[in-house]
């Protein structure tokens, strides 16, 4: 298949990113990583680039699923920066009493 047909939505959503909030730009970084993995290509770096700044930007607001879904897509598409990784963490337990045990165990796992 071929990438070529998703630039169109992928510069659509790189234009309207900022005003995703939390939830929708969780559902974003969960769902490219689905569809490349289904299509086998790489989403662009500069793509992961701006969803990273947007994630240290809205991470406080992520609920439980939404910081499980942001961290797997980021462990899957082996992105490794620090500062998103710290960011995404402190977040999450900053909100810790939200979580019940399934959300933990998805968030661990999403870091394992």
């Amino acid at each position: 298949q071929n990438q070529a047909q998703f630039e169109p939505l992928l510069n659509c959503t790189m234009s309207m990113i900022k005003n995703f909030g939390p939830r929708n730009l969780s559902s974003t970084c969960h769902k490219l990583v689905k569809i490349g993995k289904v299509c086998r290509w790489n989403v662009r770096n500069d793509i992961w680039t701006t969803l990273e700044f947007e994630i240290i930007r809205s991470s406080e607001g992520f609920d439980p699923m939404g910081t499980a879904n942001v961290a797997w897509a980021l462990a899957t598409a082996m992105r490794s920066s620090p500062t998103v990784w710290n960011k995404l963490g402190a977040a999450a337990l900053h909100n810790i009493h939200e979580y019940n045990s399934q959300d933990i165990a998805n968030t661990v796992w999403a870091y394992a």
